[in-house]
């Protein structure tokens, strides 16, 4: 099912986060495609909220992943400085917790096929549009 949502501030990005993320389990993979600055981050803040992942969430553009524990383990995964494969997407894929991808167009091939495909645009100074398509409904 695909939603569409309009923001108009970061704390508005991370609350439609946060009210995905009350539909995650372990084994699912939210993928995130978008410009740089299009609020990828932001979103993962408010899945990581509903979490309450109690650190600081930042892209983790320079680690590549980040593990947050939490009652089903979050995996925050940035794409944006890989330019070959990144080959351990696999070994990712079959942990148990969550897997947030951002800059997910750089693996689309990979994904599962009940990957849950957000797209952020920027609209204006803090809008965003959201699509969120959701093949689990």
């Amino acid at each position: 099912m695909r939603s569409t949502f309009s923001t108009r501030s970061p704390e508005a990005t991370m609350a439609i986060g946060k009210d995905l993320a009350s539909s995650l389990k372990s084994g699912d993979v939210v993928a995130l495609f978008g410009e740089l600055g299009s609020g990828k981050t932001t979103f993962i803040r408010g899945i990581c909220q509903f979490f309450s992942i109690p650190q600081w969430v930042k892209s983790p553009s320079f680690v590549i992943v980040r593990e947050y524990p939490a009652p089903i383990p979050i995996y925050h995964i940035d794409l944006y400085r890989i330019t070959d494969d990144f080959a351990e997407l696999d070994d990712y894929l079959n942990l148990d917790g969550i897997i947030l991808i951002e800059w997910a167009e750089k693996v689309e091939d990979h994904l599962p096929d009940q990957t849950i495909r957000i797209k952020l645009f920027i609209t204006g100074v803090n809008k965003r549009e959201i699509e969120i398509d959701d093949p689990r409904d």
